[in-house]
């Protein structure tokens, strides 16, 4: 996450006092009558219900789509007749509308996939704030809460760095490369054009390599599926 965003919730944490700041508030007030009068008429106030967009759908064969995987390098197989990726992890990540997240407040509930797997957890928003795009519900995720930022017209999950929190969709038993399939590696440098690897046996070749060091993960990974053929990988640097 961007450190200047940071930098600002610790401000207005502090700037709020001792006692008052964040989700703390209600906790710190629940046994006042104030605090027991707003109880009571949040509880006749109807609350929303957030679920995330619809993400993607497991198939195997995979449907045409650029999908962010992870396999291991002993899966990268040279057939007889085609060559392939076996038991890759297909991810996702959580998006919402824009509608849903800025009209979100304390009472709503917001659905994510907080274990990063295909389970999703309901959270019951205690405490949200939004800033310059960014939205930190329940503390953020060092909190066991989640953060938002806007991305186009939606909102998205956010760990480090701004990269999306993953959570696993399933394993697809095997993804077929087409036969001129290209692969564009630029996990060794973030600074340097990617390394460019035409056709599917010298493909093969460069993602089984046992000296390379970078892995193949969904923060890295990403394949272009076509016509139920893997026509395009795309690996990037990641800090």
């Amino acid at each position: 996450m961007r450190f200047y965003y940071k930098v600002w919730m610790l401000a207005a944490a502090l700037a709020v006092g001792v006692g008052l700041a964040g989700c703390g508030a209600s906790a710190s007030t629940a046994s006042s009558p104030a605090a027991s009068t707003t109880s009571t008429t949040s509880s006749e106030t109807q609350t929303t219900e957030v679920q995330p967009m619809q993400g993607v759908l497991l198939n195997d064969p995979l449907a045409d789509g650029t999908y962010h995987i992870s396999f291991e390098q002993d899966k990268v197989w040279v057939g007889e007749r085609k060559n392939t990726i076996n038991d890759a992890v297909v991810y996702d990540y959580d998006q919402y509308t824009s509608a849903e997240i800025e009209a979100l407040s304390e009472g709503d509930t917001i659905a994510t996939h907080l274990d990063g797997t295909e389970n999703a957890t309901v959270l019951t928003v205690e405490c949200i704030e939004r800033k310059d795009g960014y939205v930190t519900i329940n503390g953020g995720m060092e909190e066991g809460g989640i953060d938002l930022c806007k991305e186009d017209d939606h909102y998205r999950t956010l760990t480090w760095d701004d990269y999306p929190a993953y959570y696993e969709v399933g394993v697809v038993k095997q993804l077929v490369m087409a036969d001129d399939i290209e692969l564009s590696d630029g996990a060794a440098d973030f600074e340097a054009d990617p390394v460019i690897v035409k056709g599917d046996r010298a493909v093969c070749d460069a993602m089984s390599n046992e000296e390379d060091i970078y892995g193949w993960s969904a923060g890295n990974t990403t394949v272009t599926i076509q016509d139920g053929e893997i026509t395009h990988i795309d690996r990037i640097w990641v800090p």
